[in-house]
């Protein structure tokens, strides 16, 4: 039955990486063409943010307490429903105010969330412990192949139909995805607590849980260096591509597609079980990595170089992402795995939030200068700490 079960749910990865990239597409491009500002744009992904932050300790518990496979069906039947109604709504009226962008936006990443925490908790039901960070590198790997599908393909849709189809076609892969958990067999989540004392006692277990957990701090400290790029690059990668470089949404859309393009590099690599990959103080080397590349990365000024090195960025931050998820899995149990997941999401959010902020915050003559800032910050940052070496505390 697992192995039918994990047929399943690599159909589903790629379903949510086609999700995921039609999704990122969509709303970055097409906010940047109603309000016409780059902060706007940071400001949508901002409040991404801030709603990972309030509603994750939530939604870990309800992982943890309620049937993961409904729960999977439940959040992408919302995604489906929200983005379709955002695309018949800009469709109707195409001077549509913000606010239901934002409103969307919010609906939306509340259900990722949900999404994501009940499918890392299928996949800890079917894959044993000790092949768990392979297993996740091979799921990863899907994933960003259908996000590479989905950017490449919702750019030229957008560009050669309307935004509103572009929403359209990121809602009808929310359902082929619903169709392929309809098959998942016999995962049954044990409810340890019930009631409204209940819900609060997995609130408590679960920050008990990170305060007293080692590993998990320090993974914390790890994605909140390194993992944000990625979301800097969903905030801004538009208007750098439009304002600096003066191209239009398929150039966007290719560029865009070379991030996950460098991830299934990683997951690739990763999915070997390369013993060198597990070396001591390797994290901090591709942590230090990322700072590297996302400078070079602002520098670049034609389309395909530009290209080559968001998948140098996307390969070195997906390295640290993929072995931090797979670690969380082998640390938490099957009745922790959710809280475990969203806790350390929250963390990553916050840090995150304040890079989508800063072209609100900080205002540069070009977007290009923000990855410059936050390059140098996050190699000085890595920097200290391997020298410090404060994951040792």
């Amino acid at each position: 039955m697992k192995k039918r079960n994990l047929i399943f749910l690599y159909i589903m990865e790629f379903c949510a990486g086609l999700a995921r990239g039609s999704y990122l597409v969509s709303i970055g491009w097409t906010t940047l063409i109603i309000s016409g500002k780059v902060a706007t744009v940071g400001q949508v992904f901002i409040v991404a943010m801030i709603t990972s932050i309030f509603a994750g300790p939530l939604i870990g518990i309800l992982v943890d307490r309620y049937n993961r496979k409904t729960l999977t069906i439940f959040a992408h039947l919302g995604v489906a429903t929200s983005l379709a109604s955002l695309g018949l709504a800009l469709a109707l009226n195409s001077g549509l105010s913000v606010f239901w962008f934002f409103l969307t936006v919010i609906i939306v990443t509340s259900f990722r969330l949900l999404y994501q925490g009940s499918h890392d908790g299928l996949i800890h039901a079917n894959v044993s412990r000790e092949k768990l960070i392979h297993a996740v590198a091979r799921f990863r790997g899907v994933h960003l192949l259908a996000t590479a599908i989905g950017t490449v393909l919702t750019g030229a849709i957008i560009e050669m139909r309307s935004p509103t189809s572009g929403f359209i076609f990121s809602a009808s892969t929310s359902i082929a995805l619903i169709t392929a958990v309809v098959f998942i067999k016999g995962v049954v989540t044990k409810n340890n607590a019930t009631g409204f004392a209940g819900f609060i006692e997995d609130f408590s277990g679960g920050l008990a849980l990170f305060r007293s957990n080692p590993m998990l701090r320090n993974l914390t400290i790890l994605a909140g260096i390194s993992l944000p790029v990625g979301q800097l690059s969903n905030a801004i990668l538009s208007s750098f591509i439009r304002d600096d470089l003066g191209r239009g949404s398929t150039a966007f859309g290719f560029v865009d597609a070379a991030w996950p393009v460098g991830g299934m590099i990683a997951a690739a690599i990763l999915s070997l079980g390369l013993r060198k990959l597990s070396a001591p103080n390797m994290e901090y080397i591709l942590v230090l990595m990322v700072g590297v590349t996302t400078i070079v990365f602002s520098l670049m000024t034609t389309i395909w170089l530009l290209a080559i090195v968001h998948a140098a960025l996307g390969f070195f931050v997906w390295m640290c992402r993929i072995m931090i998820d797979g670690r969380i899995l082998q640390t938490c149990s099957a009745e922790t795995v959710g809280r475990s997941k969203t806790y350390i999401d929250v963390m990553f959010s916050f840090s995150a939030m304040i890079m989508c902020f800063s072209p609100t915050l900080i205002k540069l003559p070009s977007t290009s200068g923000y990855f410059l800032f936050w390059g140098v910050l996050i190699f000085s940052s890595a920097g200290i700490l391997w020298l410090t070496r404060l994951d040792r505390g």
